[in-house]
């Protein structure tokens, strides 16, 4: 068994050096790449490409020659020569088979695995999940060098360690004596090999982000408080925004943090000034991606279809610390007429119509119904007072108190027309013609005794 061992060592140890110094060269350029601006947003938006049936491109190996990590790329990039920022990274899970790179893989869950090692135990499986997410890149190169004890240590040798440990799983049952580049890779190959051993390792739901968002079925109204809409998710807390912008509130109206939902909380929209019809996207995103711990099946030449029988290495892949998923959902609304919801007009305090008074009757009519020219110029030079009735919520104006604005309206008059009898108002016409009527001839026998 030492024998055998030494073998197994002392090959990948030959692989190393005979591709070492390109690897290296690599790996700067790679962590240069890592640490551009934007590379955040980059893993946020582009790796939601990659899902299981999807293609992937996979990069040339940095780090070490025989310990190296393949950059992803969803979707595979216009230029292979300058491909840009990884959107995934991935290591090897099947250490006697040889690598492809600069080719096109398929994505898929753990069942889609096409190798005949130790991976298809679902026990191993759990064990490289846990190294996997307490590696990197899934943490940052400081990160990781603080939990193994080795604060500064080279990404080769993060690397490195890594993928031996994910090796003594898949291919081995013990820890070899592996060729170390440095004290600092042992260091922090025992440190991964050591908590997977201890802990119960990790279940693929937990290794792969899920997050979702549910909106409500029935119609919503504006003017309201819009819901519920439910995240869930294997990674709180998430962050939920809102565009366009609108608070978030629980069922009672409370405002929530935004950056602060757990799983299967229940939001709502504040639409309760909103009186128009409407749309908004509610996204919530959480920390890590879907894909995290699966697998891609890679074709012996391009453009082929991987088979148990024939197909290259098989990798696994990880995100980024960076890397995050989302889920959207559109709230939609329905406007409110003005004054509710009902469509019904809100009684006005004042009128709305022309307020010019009407003006004064220009005829007089004696006791005997005999009509007299007006012979006193105030009769026709005092405006009447503007009308002070107002609009109820049947529509019916409200008698005015002036007669002489019940007797003659003014053209396009504001009052409404309510369609009863004219009894009413005939009566009124003739009362107030009567009093107009016992003024005048007052006034002419006032001037007739003058004369006299």
């Amino acid at each position: 068994m030492l024998k055998g061992l030494g073998m197994i060592a002392t090959s990948w140890a030959s692989r190393r050096s005979r591709r070492g110094a390109r690897a290296v060269t690599t790996g700067f350029l790679s962590l240069a790449l890592l640490l551009a601006p934007g590379a955040a947003a980059a893993f946020a938006d582009d790796a939601a490409s990659a899902q299981d049936g999807s293609a992937v491109y996979i990069g040339r190996q940095q780090g070490y020659g025989g310990t190296g990590l393949f950059p992803i790329y969803a979707p595979a990039p216009a230029n292979p020569g300058e491909p840009g920022t990884p959107d995934l990274w991935a290591y090897c899970i099947e250490h006697d088979v040889s690598a492809k790179t600069g080719i096109e893989g398929t994505v898929g869950g753990l069942g889609s695995y096409l190798g005949a090692n130790r991976f298809n135990d679902p026990a191993v499986q759990s064990k490289v999940l846990w190294v996997l997410a307490h590696s990197y890149p899934a943490l940052s190169l400081e990160e990781f060098g603080t939990a193994a004890g080795v604060p500064g240590i080279a990404r080769a040798d993060a690397i490195e360690a890594t993928q031996y440990a994910i090796w003594r799983y898949t291919d081995l049952d013990f820890d070899a004596p592996w060729a170390w580049e440095t004290d600092d890779s042992k260091t922090a190959y025992y440190h991964l090999v050591n908590g997977a051993n201890a802990s119960n390792g990790m279940a693929p739901a937990e290794a792969a982000t899920t997050v979702s968002l549910s909106a409500p079925s029935a119609p919503q109204e504006a003017g309201t408080i819009v819901g519920p809409f439910v995240v869930t998710t294997n990674r709180p807390p998430v962050k939920v925004s809102v565009d366009p912008a609108a608070t978030l509130t629980d069922a009672d109206g409370a405002v929530l943090d935004p950056n602060s939902i757990v799983d299967g909380q229940a939001l709502y929209l504040d639409l309760r000034g909103t009186k128009g019809s409407g749309t908004a996207t509610i996204t919530a995103t959480a920390a890590g991606s879907a894909v995290n711990g699966h697998i891609v099946s890679v074709p012996t030449t391009p453009g082929g279809t991987p088979t148990a029988a024939a197909h290259a290495q098989s990798i696994i892949l990880v995100a980024p610390g960076t890397a995050t998923t989302s889920a959207e959902a559109v709230a939609r609304w329905n406007g409110v007429e003005e004054g509710g919801a009902t469509g019904t007009a809100t009684p006005s305090a004042e009128p709305s119509g022309p307020t010019m008074p009407a003006p004064a009757p220009s005829v007089s009519v004696t006791t005997a119904g005999t009509a007299t020219p007006s012979a006193d110029p105030s009769a026709s030079t005092s405006p009447a007072p503007a009308p002070s009735a107002s609009t109820t919520t049947s529509g019916t104006a409200a008698p005015s108190a002036d007669p002489s604005a019940s007797a003659s309206p003014a053209p396009g008059d504001w009052l409404a027309k309510t369609g009863s009898s004219g009894t009413g108002v005939i009566a009124g016409i003739a009362a107030a013609l009567a009093v107009v009527g016992g003024g005048i001839l007052f006034t002419v026998r006032r001037r007739r005794s003058a004369r006299h």
